[in-house]
């Protein structure tokens, strides 16, 4: 009988270690709710925050996006422009050098030197205004002064061609 006393008081001290263990992590769990609790507003706050931002950066990328687009379609204008610049300065430079040549004052072709007469008749470069005979400007060109091609003599044809060709590279 002392035995099943001692048994059964040993057996009461446990499950009153056991039942105030419990009694303890009950408490503390409550306390880790409360706490969980207090923290619900706050982690709500922040994910609404979260979103907030996230439709910020959709706006913000889309914006880049956007400027990114603009910004090549202006560097495409500015390389033309600066091309279109370029022809005119060009056309500006040409014009001041060019000088147009009055009939009466040349006999022979500024190229080939081979004197004008009734078959070898003078032509007009609509380029640098010089005089040749047909051999020497049988080319014609399309120039800025004109809607269609125009005679050319062939040192200007070969400079005009050759701008042509550094303008499309």
């Amino acid at each position: 009988m002392e035995s099943s006393l001692e048994t059964a008081v040993t057996g009461c001290s446990v499950e009153k270690e056991w039942r105030e263990n419990l009694q303890k992590q009950a408490v503390t769990n409550r306390e880790e709710i409360a706490r969980l609790r207090a923290e619900v507003p706050h982690v709500t706050e922040m994910k609404r925050a979260l979103k907030q931002l996230l439709r910020e950066n959709d706006d913000l990328r889309r914006s880049c996006s956007e400027q990114e687009t603009a910004l090549v379609e202006l560097g495409d204008h500015l390389s033309k422009s600066k091309v279109k610049a370029e022809e005119l300065r060009y056309n500006v430079d040409m014009t001041k050098e060019n000088k147009w040549v009055s009939d009466k004052e040349t006999v022979a072709c500024q190229q080939c030197n081979k004197n004008f007469s009734v078959s070898r008749r003078r032509h007009h470069c609509r380029n640098c205004g010089g005089i040749f005979c047909h051999q020497c400007s049988d080319n014609t060109m399309p120039l800025p002064s004109s809607s269609r091609p125009l005679r050319v003599c062939d040192g200007c044809s070969e400079l005009l061609l050759q701008r042509s060709v550094a303008m499309t590279t």
